[in-house]
Order: structure tokens, then sequence, then C-alpha cells
């Protein structure tokens, strides 16, 4: 392996092989691309491989945006304190079904996961997904890949996803769906999600001027936000040189249950006895963090700030973050107990999600009304809130599917056994968690931060977010792709 994919790369004193690797190399794979409007375009091949071959060398040449470019741009924008956008952006990404129809299979990744795709009975099995009868039309078929179009405003990202199509059409392809997406924020700016919360904190930063700023703005003594390329890069096995990587993309379409996830947050402030500002806790309970992000093992109160993101578990058993709550399930920062740290941080992934709204809400998820009761919550909020047609575009680049999302889905968010603490089991993740759900498993300390008052095991709390398709993907690199 390449010694600079064992650490971070830092862009701005790149040398001439690191340049060479982010010339190569996607956008939004290092970084996210930040534009707050996108169309995901899913797409088979026609019968000529030649013509497919051929739109792909267009995309690539006049439409994908590298990582280099990407990053370039962004600083373009910054310095003109216009946006951290940076105009038009594209990614590629091809499924082992996509190299099937175009002849390459030989080219693509021998990852078993990859190859066998999402659909696979074993895959099914193994994350407790919803049977494929049950997913969204175009999912359920061939997808031989995905267009990523971003741009900043809804019109422009229009125009940007008609040109592509055109040119998937021109080359005998067909459009199999097109998904939109559009960020959702609070009035702090911070990027949040149909729930409420606050979203995409702790993503893992492998350029070292975002750890850099990371570690300047809330110092790193609790928690290193800085991960090595290899978390999400791989070689390319269609290029024979050594700068070309790719990463392995996945996408999951979850829709979420805002009535029904907001009524249970309610229902939960009753059993926990909570009362007028406090009852916010429950919901910090199971998410692990308050709406504003404040983590609640941090903070029995949402503080309004920044979110931090220098923390872990340490002393924490359960009474401030349930061992179940989500961001805890989820990015464990050393408290598992299964693994070391050091191997517990490599299952973690750049997460790219979006928020999705194919019916528009009536209200906007960060202009709730407090209230301060359940009844009061059922008459005036809950009528207004949707019950499915909403949710999170979820994406994220890995370097082995396997040890990433397949494992925390599997090992992490679906185990009621995880986290290994004591009073295992512990419940599954209550947000993204698929699979039994057993009575008495997820505890809910009675009192913040006081194992002495005991803990509730009457509050369950799941089924509000539903997988309705995707697929595992590969962005192959730049290289690859001009040379089809």
């Amino acid at each position: 392996m390449p010694i600079h994919l064992t650490k971070p790369l830092a862009w701005k004193k790149a040398d001439s092989d690191e340049l060479k690797l982010l010339q190569a190399l996607q956008g939004n794979i290092l970084k996210g691309h930040g534009r707050e409007s996108t169309a995901d375009i899913f797409f088979k091949f026609g019968p000529a491989a030649k013509d497919s071959k051929r739109m792909l060398r267009d995309l690539a040449n006049f439409h994908v945006v590298s990582a280099h470019r990407q990053l370039l741009d962004a600083e373009k924008f910054k310095a003109s304190k216009k946006c951290d956008g940076g105009g038009p952006f594209v990614h590629l990404a091809l499924s082992f079904t996509g190299y099937q129809a175009l002849g390459l299979a030989a080219s693509a990744p021998t990852d078993t996961d990859f190859r066998g795709g999402m659909k696979a009975a074993g895959s099914i099995s193994a994350l407790a997904d919803p049977a494929v009868t049950t997913w969204e039309t175009p999912f359920q078929g061939d997808i031989h890949g995905m267009v990523l179009a971003a741009d900043e405003t809804e019109g422009k990202t229009a125009a940007l996803a008609a040109k592509v199509k055109g040119l998937i059409e021109d080359a005998g392809g067909t459009i199999v769906h097109v998904q939109h997406g559009r960020a959702l924020k609070n009035a702090r700016g911070d990027g949040i999600e149909n729930f409420g919360y606050v979203d995409g904190r702790s993503q893992p930063l492998m350029l070292q001027e975002d750890i850099d700023a990371e570690t300047s703005a809330t110092g790193s003594s609790r928690w290193d936000p800085g991960f090595p390329l290899k978390l999400a890069l791989v070689d390319d096995p269609g290029v024979t040189d050594t700068f070309s990587f790719g990463s392995f993309f996945v996408f999951r379409k979850l829709e979420q249950d805002v009535r029904g996830f907001k009524t249970r947050e309610q229902e939960i402030a009753d059993v926990l006895e909570l009362e007028g500002e406090d009852r916010e806790l429950a919901g910090a309970m199971i998410v692990g963090r308050f709406e504003d992000g404040t983590p609640v093992t941090l903070s029995k109160d949402a503080r309004g700030d920044d979110p931090p993101n220098n923390f872990n578990y340490d002393g924490d058993a359960g009474a401030r973050c349930p061992f179940h709550g989500h961001i805890r399930k989820t990015n464990p920062r050393g408290s598992g107990n299964a693994e070391t740290p050091a191997l517990e941080r490599m299952h973690l992934m750049a997460r790219r999600g979006i928020p999705y709204e194919d019916v528009k809400r009536d209200v906007h998820p960060s202009e709730l009304p407090d209230s301060g009761s359940l009844a009061e919550f059922t008459a005036d909020v809950a009528p207004s809130l949707p019950t499915g047609g909403v949710g999170l575009l979820f994406m994220a680049y890995n370097h082995k599917i396997g040890d990433q999302f397949k494992f925390t889905q599997q090992t992490w968010v679906n185990l009621t056994q995880f986290p290994l603490q004591p009073g295992s089991p512990h419940g599954i993740d209550p947000v993204i968690g698929q699979g039994t759900n057993n009575p008495g498993d997820q505890k809910l300390p009675k009192t913040w931060d006081d194992t002495a008052e005991g803990f509730a095991n009457n509050a369950p709390f799941a089924g509000f977010v539903k997988m309705k398709g995707g697929e595992y993907f590969f962005s192959p690199s730049l290289t690859f792709l001009k040379n089809l």
C-alpha cells in the first residue's frame, strides 16, 4: 500500500504524487461537495458498450469534478465570501452489473459485497433489510450506475441533471430513477435531518487542513478527528498506475416517520416524568444529542452553541448517554469494548447523506413549536408532521463494505449485545436499527447522570426509519473513466 494512504493528506502542501492522486480521484470522497440541492440519477447502459464507454469518457472529461478541482473551487468561493459551493458538481459510481454490462467485469473490484449487490439474499439477511419486493420499484431491478448532480439551487441542479440525462439517453441508456435531495438547516445554519436533529457531525476527516481547523476550534484531547486516506480509498483495479484510487459507495434511501418518532419522544418524556423544557431530554437520550447538536453525555440541557465533537464516553455508564443512543451505537468512541479503540475507529465511514422530501413538509423540522405534554403535542403538532415521503438519502464512502457499512449496521446498530458493557443486552439502535428489539433491552436512566436512581426499561424505541431501496457502487478513478 502506498505510504500516503496510511495518513491524512495535506492537500495545500501536496507533493507531485499526492497531486496526481487528487487529480485522478473523484470529488466528494475526501470532503463533502457542499451543494444544497442534488439529483441522484440512476441509470442502465444501452446495448452498445462502445456508446456507453464514450458517454462515460465524456462525463469524466467534461463534467465529473476531481477532488483537486473541488478543493480549489471551494477555496475560491470562500475567498469571494459567496458560499462554500463552487458551481456545478458531478460524481459517477458504477455497480457490478454496470461493469458487466460494459464487458469490464475483470476490471471491477473483487469485493464480495460489491459484486453480490445490496439485493443479494445474503446482504438482506445480514442487515435485516426488508424484502426487495417491498422496496420502491426503481430499486428492485438492476441499476448499472448513479450520477450525483448537484448545484447551489434546485433550478441549477435540474438544468445540470437534464444535461447528464441527455448524455445517458443519447448513448442508448435508460434513466431508471431520479431522486432529489435538499439540504435542511436550522436557524444557526447547521445541517439537520427530518427529525430535527443536527446531522453530519463527527465526520472522519482525511484532509490535514480540515483536521487542523477542527482541532484548533474544539481540541482533540478526547476525540481525534483525523483519519488516514485508507479509510475511504482503495486501488482502482481497472488502472495499473500507483496514484489512481476509487472508493466503495453505499446508497440507501431511508424513509422517516416523523410523526411517529416525535410522538414516541413525547411518550418517553412521560415515562421519565420530564416536565417543561426538560422534556427535550427524552429525544436527546434516544439520539445521543439534543436537536441543536449538544451531546447528551456532556450536558442535560441543549446549550445552543456550536456542537462540540471533542468528547468520548469515559465515565458514562449509560446514565448520561444510554448505551443504545444512536450516535453512541454508530460511533462508540472507544467504549464498545469489543475491539481496541484503534480498530474500532476504522469501521467508521465518510458519510455524505442529504435529506429528501418526496412529499413537501407542512412545517420545517427546525420550527416545531414546543409542547408541554403529550396531549398538547398530539393536538397541536402531530397533525402537521409527515408519516412518510420524507427521509434521508444515506451515502457513504468505504474502503471495504464488509468492514465499514455492513459491519456498522450488522454488528453495532442491529446487535442488541453491543456495546459490550455491563447490563447487556442494550437493544438495537433506536433510529436506524433493524431486526428484533427485545422488550426491556433498551434502558434509559430515570435521572440523568445518576445510576442510583436506576433505569427505565419500559420505553422501547424502534421502527420509525424504513429502508426503501439502495445499492452498492464503486466510484472509479478519473483515470479509468477517461481511458475507456
